[in-house]
Order: structure tokens, then sequence, then C-alpha cells
């Protein structure tokens, strides 16, 4: 059985999965197996992967519709014999060749159940463009009211938790948010990944819909009732926005978002 198993779920992303691809095979540390769940990609993806395919027989290749992002990640999940277990997009890359080292040396060694790094974003070409620390200081509460994980960045030990499919924008945020009430965590202070973000990314799409799962999220949370309330009027901005064009709301919705984060001590957060 593998050490590790990694997760990719792809759909269409022909432009940067080989990217991701080369970060995993790259790898100094080779124990693992790799899992790469494609909901039927046409444009380009299946040639590209069935070509590594061929190469590394490390690499299971699982080509399906699947009913969302988490869904397909759950393929993964469901199919992965690691005791550790991670994912990655197929617009994200690993660091440099030693993650996988850094991040099961840290669960040998420092009895983790959850190992978090660093990471670094980049735009759509790859240049890096802002540097995020993993560990906020702050206490369990504070990954309830701000997503502020970088998902490619994390490592947790595997006992076939899976995604809750009902959420298509904010599954990772509960299920990293529940891996903090049940894992011991391990910080390192390293960057892990490269986490690419742009206007037609999953995240760099802020829009309505999203808003209403984090309102969601935040009232199955049991967040401060400010909390809940300014994620609710986010949402009701948000809509407003995008039925009637005027992007300016969101701009000021976010800067007094980023206001109320810190007069609040970040406990009210918008984003």
């Amino acid at each position: 059985m593998p050490r590790l198993s990694v997760i990719t779920p792809t759909y269409n992303q022909a432009e940067f999965i080989e990217d991701t691809i080369k970060s995993v095979l790259s790898q100094s540390f080779e124990d693992f197996e790799y899992i790469i769940v494609d909901s039927c990609s046409d444009d380009g993806t299946e040639e590209i992967v069935r070509n590594y395919e061929k190469k590394d027989p490390r690499i299971l290749y699982i080509r399906e519709k699947d009913r969302g992002q988490a869904d397909g990640i759950n393929k993964g999940l469901r199919r992965a014999k690691g005791d550790v277990v991670c994912w990655i997009n197929s617009d994200d890359m690993y660091f440099d060749k030693n993650v996988f080292k850094k991040a099961i040396k840290a669960f040998e060694s420092r009895g983790a159940g959850l190992v978090l790094g660093d990471a670094w974003y980049c735009d759509r070409e790859g240049k890096f463009t802002e540097y995020s620390p993993s560990d906020r200081k702050g206490g369990d509460w504070l990954i309830k009211r701000w997503y502020y994980i970088v998902q490619p960045s994390c490592f947790w030990i595997n006992r076939g938790k899976l995604l809750d499919t009902s959420y298509d924008f904010a599954f990772d945020w509960k299920f990293f948010a529940g891996l903090f009430d049940t894992e011991k965590k391990v910080f390192i202070h390293e960057p892990l990944s490269i986490y690419r973000m742009y206007d037609d990314n999953k995240t760099g799409l802020d829009n309505a819909a999203r808003r209403k799962e984090i309102w969601r999220l935040k009232d199955e949370f049991a967040s401060s009732k400010a909390d809940i309330y300014w994620s609710r009027e986010l949402y009701r901005i948000y809509k407003k926005a995008e039925k009637t064009g005027n992007d300016g709301l969101k701009r000021r919705a976010d800067l007094i978002s980023r206001i109320l984060f810190h007069i609040s001590g970040r406990r009210i957060a918008g984003f």
C-alpha cells in the first residue's frame, strides 16, 4: 500500500494540468499513488493524462462524468489506499520536489493528523502575486469565520472522510474546518504549493452563488450573529450587483468587509 494518495479532480484544464502532473511526479518522496479524476474533458486533457499514465504506473486515471468538483474528489478519496491523503486541483502545483517528504516527516516525527503549509498565489501565467502563511495564530474558532488556509498545501491522515457534495463552492472550507475539530494540526512554515488565481477559476469567480453558500456555512457553523448577518448581507449585495450590473456594489462591500474584519478582531469575516 502506498504511504500517500494524491488526488487531482479535473475538467477541461488542458492549459494547466501538465504543470500539475509534473509537480506531482517530480517529488523526491516516491511512495505514492496519483489518482486523476476527469469529468470527461473534451479539450485535450485526456491525451495529456494518458501520455503520463503510460509512463508511470502510479497514475490511476478515472474518466467519467461527476456531479461537480466535490463529487469528483470523493471518487478519488474512495479509491485512495494511502495512509495520508491530499488533493491538488488541475491548475495548481507543488512548490518544489521535496513537498511530500516534508509532509510525511511531519506525520512521522510530530504525530500530526493534519499538516498545513504556506503557499504562493500566482496569476494565470504562473507569476507569483502574494504569499499566504498557513498559521494565522488564531484559535480553532478562526477557521469557521475565515477560510485562510490554502487547500493544496494540506495533507491529512486517511480516515475515509468525504466532502459534502451539497456545496459547490464551500465544500473544502467545511471539510477542513471539520479536520480542525478532530485532528492534531502541524504547521510547516514553508511554501508547499502554488495556487493559481485568475478571474474564471472557482475562487476568482466570487459571485452571489458562492456568497450564499458562505452564509449557509456560517449558519451551519453556528458562528456569531454578527458574522452570519454580514455574510447574509454580502450575498444580498452581490445578488443585487449581478442583477443590475453594478460591480461597484461588490467593491464597496469588500472594503467594508476588510474594515469589519480588523475592528472586530477577525470575528466578522466577509471573505
